[in-house]
């Protein structure tokens, strides 16, 4: 990444993909949260944990396909992308129960809190780490 060269509109491209794939992860996150904590006597801080492993298998996917569109071996992301999910999901759990058990405050306050810090956390991450920057197909190292 650093010393590339890339197209402004391309990265503004491939952060609006991560973001509307972000988007779907974080509905699907809360729609499994609202059922377990509405429909369950499952614990706020289970109950997001849950969530995010669903989100977990539907944002790797997209993002592999669509946001950073990788030809990487998927051993070596899949392991990667659960260690910044896993991250993730540290911090998340941390939120809600810091915010839950530790204030009394409401599992949704917990959560949206959850939401506000950990996405933008993920996405660097993803960028660097996991699958690094978007390549273009013409793309080849220089020789020398």
């Amino acid at each position: 990444m650093a010393g590339e060269h890339r197209d402004p509109g391309e990265i503004a491209r491939s952060f609006a993909r991560f973001a509307s794939v972000g988007i779907g992860a974080t509905l699907i996150h809360v729609a499994v949260f609202a059922l377990l904590i509405e429909t369950t006597p499952v614990d706020p801080v289970a109950a997001t944990a849950l969530a995010f492993a669903v989100a977990f298998v539907a944002g790797y996917l997209m993002n592999r396909r669509w946001t950073f569109r990788s030809s990487g071996a998927w051993t070596r992301e899949l392991p990667r992308y659960l260690a910044t999910q896993l991250a993730g999901l540290a911090l998340s759990a941390g939120i809600m129960a810091a915010v839950v058990h530790g204030l009394g405050g409401s599992p949704w306050l917990g959560l949206g809190a959850g939401l506000l810090l950990v996405p933008p956390l993920s996405y660097l991450l993803a960028r660097v780490f996991v699958f690094g920057a978007p390549r273009d197909p013409g793309d080849r190292p220089e020789r020398r």
